[in-house]
């Protein structure tokens, strides 16, 4: 008998666990070369509704699903999926301004990851982080203090549309399996960009 020959049997077993491994190994890449993952938005159409009023504007408005995320937390089959993001409140302090919003997104795990975003407010309480979009932000401000303003409703609420995606480190977004895949091929490790907020 052929010493090479794999049984029918044998060889779904050893492609799925071949296939699991791959998957872990692109996931243990991906997070070495992103800051944050999120639901982006086009910046022309979220700014022709809501112009930004302080001195930097956000270069790739989005609502964040994760950053810094472990592995656990990319989802890596959810990049590209869509989702309706409605804005339903507008906040301004003077540092940072942005919108609060509803998310339904396509992908339930998505979905689940807004939900289970928790962080501590400045008392230390873990509380729920408020779903919401950075429109822009003053000179030594930094865009994840937004989740902290005080919303006003808006007379009428926006709809918008999202795009799951990695925000990598040099600043690019990445928008499917093919491009961290390639990226991974080609034993890229992305330079960080300084100021991931700021164009």
């Amino acid at each position: 008998m052929n010493e090479n020959y794999t049984s029918p049997n044998n060889k779904p077993a050893e492609s799925t666990f071949d296939s699991l491994a791959k998957e872990r190994n692109l996931a243990e890449y991906a997070k070495d070369q992103i800051i944050y993952s999120g639901l982006f938005v086009d910046p022309d159409n979220l700014y022709s509704h809501f112009p930004p009023s302080l001195s930097h504007k956000i270069r790739d408005p989005h609502v964040t699903t994760a950053y810094r995320p472990d592995i656990e937390k990319l989802l890596l089959d959810s990049l590209g999926s869509g989702a309706t993001i409605r804005a339903v409140g507008y906040g301004n302090d003077g540092k940072n301004e942005g919108l609060l919003v509803e998310v339904l997104a396509e992908d339930p795990a998505i979905q689940k990851a807004l939900e289970e975003r928790f962080v501590p407010d400045k008392k230390g309480e873990v509380k729920v982080v408020p779903t919401h979009i950075t429109l822009s932000i003053a000179d030594n401000a930094k865009a994840v203090d937004t989740k902290d303003l005080d919303f006003s409703p808006l007379d009428e609420p926006i709809d918008l549309t999202g795009t799951y995606e990695f925000f990598g480190k040099n600043g690019a977004l990445i928008s499917n399996k093919t491009e961290l895949i390639e990226l991974q091929a080609s034993n890229t490790s992305l330079a960080e960009v300084t100021d991931p907020d700021r164009p």
